[in-house]
Order: C-alpha cells, then structure tokens, then sequence
C-alpha cells in the first residue's frame, strides 16, 4: 500500500511534461522516493525521473511496488484539478485512486484508475554520454530560442562556440539564428554541434522552469537537465544525423 500527499499542481505539472514525451511508465516506488526511466515509443527519446520523499508532504509506504500508469489518463484527471487543492495519491497493487480536496474545504473529489501492465516492462539505464559542451541558461531564454525556431522549421541546431551559444533553423520559409550569452553557466571543450527534432523538444521546453543544463557534443544526443518544485527530471533525445 502506498499514500502520498502533495500539491496538486506539483503533480500537475510533473504529469504534464511526462504526457508530452512518454505515453505509459512504470513508477518504482520506494521508501525513498519515485522514481523511473522511461522511453517515448520511437525510442528517440528517454526520460529519467526522480522525486524523493521529502518532496511530499506525507509519504507512507508499506513495501516495494511499481505503478503501471497510462499518462494520458492521469493528465486529464490532474488537469482537473485546482489551483490550491491539495492531492493524495493512494495506490495497491491494482489501482491507484487520486484524491482532490481544497485545503480549507470540505469537497472531496476522488478519481480511481486502474494500474496498467507497462508493455515490455524494460528496465532502462540511462547511457552515459561524453559531451563536450554544457550550457546553463534561464528557461525563458530557452524556451524563446525554441519557440522562434519552431516558427522556420521542423529541426533545431545547436552549436556551442567558445564564447557563444548558437540555436539555429532553417526551412523553406527562411531561417533564424539566435546568439545567446545570458547563461548562468558555460563551459565548452571543443565547438559542438547537433540537430534536433522540434518536435520532442518543444512541449518539453514550455514546461521547463527557473532553469535548464543542456549537455551536448558533435552528432550525439542532446540531455537536459531541470527540476519541478523538487522532481529532477533528466531528458535525453538523439540527434538527427543527415545521411549522403
């Protein structure tokens, strides 16, 4: 038996980045937080998630278990929370039951869902990857450099210069480059560059805040790195490599 208790827009916002990357996901839970690594059905990407216990407001756990949840589903039940209610996660080994209620109010609203068998159940590691550039920036400025690509193309370039940091498109429509010096942290081994997909990064981008470490290296995948009011989430996407 698992019970948790939190914000509900902590959860809120944690569900709704997960839905733009990932369909399905087994959550391991354990008597020192959540956790799992998971990949999106094209297996182009992956996301590593992590939430200790001390992030909850209450954390209670009797033994072990894994949570099949279908992502989709729990977004449109937390997406139906309020603002200041406040959530408890109540989960057996068949079900997992969200409970809604304001702090200061009596309503009491509970959604139950049924846990779900995660199809190939893999237990991924993340890979360790020998980037060559890292950049730290504020999330708004990452978030615009993607918003203003997406504009021009399908795909986003990333190159990191010694003293610049470049985010560049090009389509049929035209192409844009935008030169970014406003980072909270730099540090480059050697000019890196890569291209993206737009489409895996841009739903990611808009639920970044505060800030964002990107790590990077010449055709290889791309990490970022946030938090979400405590939840550390690591995204890893491959390049897109132009085959002669």
């Amino acid at each position: 038996m698992f019970r948790a208790k939190l914000e509900a827009k902590t959860w809120k916002k944690i569900i709704n980045a997960l839905a733009s990357i990932i369909e399905e996901v087994s959550i391991e839970v354990t008597p020192e937080g959540v956790q799992f690594t998971a990949m999106d059905p094209s297996h182009i990407s992956m996301v590593d998630f992590h939430m200790g216990k001390e992030h909850f407001e209450e954390y209670e756990l009797t033994e072990e278990m894994s949570l099949g949840l279908d992502v989709d589903e729990n977004r449109k039940i937390i997406n139906r929370s309020k603002p200041d209610d406040i959530l408890t996660l109540e989960a057996d080994q068949n079900r997992i039951t969200l409970t809604f209620q304001q702090r200061d109010g009596e309503t009491v609203r509970r959604f139950g869902l049924p846990l779900i068998d995660v199809i190939g159940g893999e237990k991924y590691k993340v890979p360790h990857l020998d980037t060559t550039a890292m950049v730290r920036l504020p999330s708004y400025t990452f978030d615009d450099a993607i918003k203003d690509a997406y504009i021009i193309s399908d795909n986003v370039t990333f190159r990191a210069d010694p003293d610049i940091f470049l985010v560049k498109a090009e389509g049929d429509s035209g192409n844009i480059e935008t030169e970014i010096k406003e980072w909270l942290e730099y540090e480059v081994k050697e000019q890196s560059q890569s291209t993206y997909n737009l489409s895996y990064l841009t739903d990611v981008a808009k639920s970044i805040e505060d800030e964002v470490t990107i790590d990077l290296g010449n055709d290889m995948p791309l990490k970022l790195v946030f938090t979400l009011d405590g939840a550390e989430i690591l995204f890893i996407l491959a390049p897109r490599v132009e085959r002669e």
